[in-house]
């Protein structure tokens, strides 16, 4: 039944995005866009998820109705980047250069020129998956750490996209000695952090609340003495994306290698907020990201 069902979930996925691949990138986009809004009005459990979600971040600062306005264009955003993830393969890395402009691109370059590779985080904000993929289609190494989907078929279906814009992957189970071996090579380890960790996490604040976070990417940049690096890609429009690279966060080495993680997610996990702050209908809100208090 597993077999069955699996081969199904691959057979409608292959076609879906197969659909929007030989589609019009502008026809695509308005399909992502009445998906989106299908997905709000549909999908009732998620939409209270980021309703509480910005409820608890913006407190009294947004009315109910900015609020509601803002998880509609939160679903709009996420379909819209996955229909953008599944066209990868139809995008030559001219047109993927051609849809961002950027500023911070000297901080990918002095990551190349201090031979340590980088620890390249970046939350569920924007298009996320294209970011990793722009820093490789501008001719950086970079490597996807990446989870597994427990459909096989799916699950390179989906890292096929990743590829065709030249990045690595490297699956999370089998992550520590390759993710090593990337850094001494002086690549760049792409990782989204921003959603809640039951293990292996420590608890930052986030919009005034705690909330834990894994540790992994700070440990990987303490243990290897490399930066971690973060910024966003951020949707501007129907294939129009600004991508910003801030100052690379370095080790504090203070000595206690717990404290300088601590320290490495905090500072990620601000700028994300600063992100978020500005563009709050960008940042997947339908997670319960915190479950501390």
């Amino acid at each position: 039944m597993t077999k069955i069902s699996h081969g199904l979930e691959y057979a409608a996925v292959y076609t879906l995005t197969r659909l929007v691949q030989i589609m019009p990138g502008r026809l695509a986009d308005w399909l992502a866009i009445a998906l989106g809004n299908l997905a709000y009005l549909l999908m009732t459990k998620r939409r209270e998820v980021a309703m509480n979600n910005l409820r608890r971040a913006f407190g009294d600062e947004k009315a109910e109705r900015e609020l509601a306005r803002i998880a509609r264009k939160v679903f709009i955003n996420i379909a819209r980047t996955l229909v953008e993830f599944a066209r990868q393969p139809v995008l030559k890395k001219v047109r993927i250069l051609e849809m961002i402009d950027a500023e911070g691109v000297e901080h990918l370059e002095r990551i190349k020129v201090d031979g340590k590779g980088a620890m390249l985080v970046a939350g569920h904000f924007g298009n996320w998956e294209l970011f990793g993929g722009w820093a490789a289609a501008l001719g950086y190494p970079v490597d996807f750490l990446v989870g597994q989907q427990h459909n096989k078929k799916v699950d390179e279906l989906m890292n096929s996209f990743r590829r065709a814009l030249g990045v690595g992957i490297i699956p999370i189970g089998i992550a520590s000695r390759h993710v090593i071996k990337s850094l001494r090579s002086n690549r760049m380890i792409a990782v989204v952090n921003d959603q809640h960790s039951a293990t292996g996490s420590v608890v930052v604040n986030f919009f005034g609340r705690p909330a834990a976070s894994h540790k992994g990417p700070a440990a990987f940049a303490v243990k290897m003495d490399c930066p971690l690096l973060t910024g966003a890609l951020i949707r501007k429009g129907y294939a129009r994306h600004h991508a910003i690279v801030l100052p690379p966060i370095q080790p504090p080495k203070t000595g206690d290698e717990e404290k300088d993680i601590l320290i490495m997610t905090q500072k990620f996990t601000d700028c994300l907020e600063a992100f978020i702050r500005q563009y709050p209908e960008q940042w997947m809100w339908t997670h319960r990201r915190w479950k501390l208090d």
